[in-house]
């Protein structure tokens, strides 16, 4: 293809993540500009849109800087940034308050108002989602209730990628991706929840304009354009919401893709041709970044970062021979669970240290060992992490086939799909070939990327992704470790239903 580079900006939950590709999607450079969370409460959890506008200036300098690349050779820029926010915007653009992001839990009362005022399976039904404090609507109703003047006084209502594009264009829009898994968008339709908004009183024009991922939004203002150090015009294109980024990323762009996200949480998500509702409402839909595809996902809460716990509170030893090697403790972790057999000699880890989303949605489950005798060794905890997240992920797996989804293979991206152990173990747990993409921390960049391809009219469409994207690695399962696993999955599904009673009874203890 031609000379020219496309700029991908990610607003994650850390920082924003700034990649440069080129027109064949080789990665260039990248930079990530790192900004605060603030948790006034426990439970809260908020950041300043003006963190991510300054990560995104500084950011796209660097990234110019670097690279040594013209700014006359950028294509377009794209978006992709974290969902189910809610931020509030007056009519002149200004942030009302902070941005209340989707980690945030304060909207309990309020998502559960919507579950008595629509009805759950109704409410799943119209949306493709779960009631969830999570979801940008509770967020919305608890504003209202308890900051009325800023309520009143906002405009739009948007998400993070939506705020820098604003910026950029004076343009008030999001895609639909972000719109679906804030809880506001008829999924069936593709269009907003026109009764469900009625009914909770949320007037429509609160809300922006719709529009697909891969619009030219407009073109970068002069003003903007001389801070930031691009061209002005260059075409700014919406992108998506991560989750959707990453699938594009990942080159899941037809029906029976799959993906596998590890990194803090982690998800399962399919390519289908419309929504896949879910009769026991284990996964949640979200429109994909072609507009006419969806990603039906499933989403655990603590994958990574149950590994991460186990790192920081028991596995000192390893981290201290990391540290003489000068390597990352989780390669001494991985080398330690391999000198374990497979099954970790019956040593079974629950992975609900947050709770969990899919596949079982209850906020009262908590992490558990199993099955620990004298004989057992840190390395078989650390084995039984790993094994006990590859559990929970393969009943989201079992729940798309369950409805008829054809899963041959799936694509590992994140910080997680780093570790050759792990890769290994979803082969043999999932009883699916594991596909390794080249770019595992860019994929939801190189999604955004794509998709302002589509946008300005390089690529043809987003099937181009399954050329860009490059396989660098396989790992087919082991039958006979399969069968061996089936047996220890049965035994980790039926120890979390023994144990439902126990949780909620835990929760409700006054200790």
């Amino acid at each position: 293809m031609g000379g020219g580079y496309i700029l991908a900006h990610d607003i994650g939950t850390t920082g924003d993540k700034a990649t440069l590709f080129d027109l064949d999607g080789r990665l260039i450079t990248s930079t990530l500009k790192e900004y605060v969370l603030h948790q006034p409460k426990p439970t809260w959890a908020e950041q300043n849109p003006e963190d991510w506008w300054n990560a995104f200036i500084a950011s796209t300098r660097e990234i110019l800087k670097t690279s040594k690349v013209h700014p006359d050779d950028i294509e377009a820029v794209g978006f992709s940034g974290q969902m189910m926010g809610c931020l509030p915007i007056d009519k002149d653009g200004n942030p009302l308050r902070s941005s209340i992001i989707w980690m945030d839990q304060r909207s309990v009362e309020q998502a559960n108002f919507i579950a008595e005022q629509i009805g759950e399976e109704d409410f799943y039904r119209i949306t493709g989602n779960r009631v969830n404090p999570s979801y940008t609507i509770s967020k919305i109703l608890w504003l209202k209730e308890n900051e009325p003047e800023i309520y009143k006084k906002t405009y739009k209502f948007i998400q993070s990628k939506d705020y820098i594009i604003l910026k950029l264009t004076g343009e008030y829009v999001t895609d639909f991706s972000d719109a679906s898994l804030a809880g506001l968008l008829d999924v069936n339709r593709r269009q907003w929840a026109y009764g469900i908004l009625e009914e909770l009183q949320i007037p429509i024009d609160k809300l922006p304009r719709l529009c697909a991922s891969t619009e030219v939004v407009g073109g970068i203002e002069q003003s903007i354009a001389e801070k930031i150090g691009l061209k002005p015009g260059t075409p700014v294109v919406v992108g998506g919401g991560d989750g959707a980024c990453a699938a594009v990323g990942a080159g899941v762009v037809r029906y029976g893709h799959a993906y596998n996200y590890v990194g803090a949480s982690s998800w399962i998500s399919i390519c289908t041709d419309k929504p896949l509702i879910d009769s026991k409402m284990r996964i949640f839909n979200q429109w994909h970044l072609d507009p006419n595809k969806v990603s039906p996902t499933g989403t655990m809460q603590t994958a990574g970062s149950s590994y991460r716990w186990l790192r920081n509170e028991i596995c000192q030893a390893e981290v201290n021979e990391a540290w003489r090697l000068g390597v990352d403790p989780y390669v001494i972790m991985d080398s330690e669970a391999e000198k374990v057999e497979p099954g970790s000699e019956k040593v079974i880890f629950l992975p609900y240290l947050m709770g969990e989303r899919s596949p079982w949605w209850n906020p009262n489950a908590r992490g558990v060992f199993f099955g620990l005798a004298l004989g057992h060794r840190r390395r078989h905890l650390i084995r039984a992490v790993l094994e006990g997240v590859c559990f929970n992920l393969r009943i989201i797996l079992e729940a798309f086939e369950e409805q008829g989804v054809r899963i041959e293979n799936i694509r590992v991206i994140g910080g997680g799909a780093k570790g050759r152990l792990w890769r290994d173990m979803m082969a043999s747990i999932y009883g699916k070939t594991i596909l390794v993409p080249e770019y595992l921390m860019e994929a939801t960049s190189f999604g955004a990327a794509i998709a302002a391809g589509v946008g300005v009219g390089i690529y043809r469409d987003f099937s181009v992704a399954e050329k860009l994207v490059r396989i660098t690695d396989v790992h087919n399962p082991n039958l006979a470790l399969y069968e061996k696993y089936s047996l220890l999955y049965e035994y980790f599904k039926k120890l979390y239903l023994t144990l439902i009673p126990l949780y909620h009874e835990l929760a409700s203890l006054k200790v």
